[in-house]
């Protein structure tokens, strides 16, 4: 794993086992509750394979029996956020004129990006959440950078909530807090080398959805063909 890829998880764990030993995890102010979510943005996402989902599904079995009131997601909403070309903001919407001019563009750029290929091993918490680390080909970078490149240079927002680097797939988010805090950290701690499968990303998906990946308004696959 690249070191700057192992660093960011080393330091999201960190805070993430501290927030549940001090009782100061961020609990979800939507899910669960009446707040009304509008919160849309234009995300390139990878899906995951199905025995890579049928992992997941098994482990977190063992976590909803230990704490059954957070949220899990379900599988077909699971995914790997290549990038977050307009991160999700509250009342935020796209016409299908901008939704093209994307399409278009990440069409040409990805076109000649080659597959990436993915590794799945391991649990880490963040303060808000619980992830299944993803280690990924030097593909993926060299595609994140081009898109970093192309659309500034096409006259397109690019809009990300941060840059990121990681590769990581997030199963399930706190709404309350934790009954067995120190249970929960040693499960995931027992699972932080749990293999969950490798594959290959040869697909990417240009959606405008919610922030939870449950709502799609819109959608477009686009092939990997470098």
């Amino acid at each position: 794993m690249d070191a700057n890829l192992t660093d960011l998880y080393q330091q999201i764990s960190a805070r993430g086992q501290a927030a549940v030993e001090n009782n100061a995890l961020k609990l979800d102010q939507y899910l669960g509750t009446n707040h009304v979510d509008d919160r849309w943005g234009l995300t390139l996402l990878g899906h995951l394979p199905a025995h890579v989902n049928r992992n997941i599904s098994f482990v977190l079995q063992q976590v909803k029996a230990l704490e059954p009131d957070q949220y899990y997601y379900p599988a077909a909403d699971r995914h790997v956020t290549i990038m977050d070309i307009v991160g999700a903001q509250p009342g935020q919407s796209f016409s299908r004129e901008q939704f093209s001019a994307y399409q278009q563009l990440l069409q040409a750029v990805l076109a000649d990006c080659a597959p990436a290929h993915w590794r799945f091993s391991g649990l880490m918490v963040s303060p808000g959440a619980l992830m299944v680390k993803g280690d990924y080909s030097p593909a993926l970078a060299q595609l994140r950078f081009k898109l970093r490149q192309a659309i500034p240079a096409a006259g397109l927002p690019l809009a990300e909530r941060y840059p990121t680097i990681s590769g990581h797939v997030t199963i399930a988010r706190f709404t309350h807090r934790l009954n067995h805090p120190h249970a929960f950290l040693r499960l995931v701690q027992e699972d932080q080398a749990l293999a969950f499968g490798n594959f290959t990303m040869s697909t990417m998906d240009l959606v405008v959805h919610d922030w939870y990946n449950h709502r799609i308004k819109m959608s477009r696959q686009i092939p990997l063909m470098g």
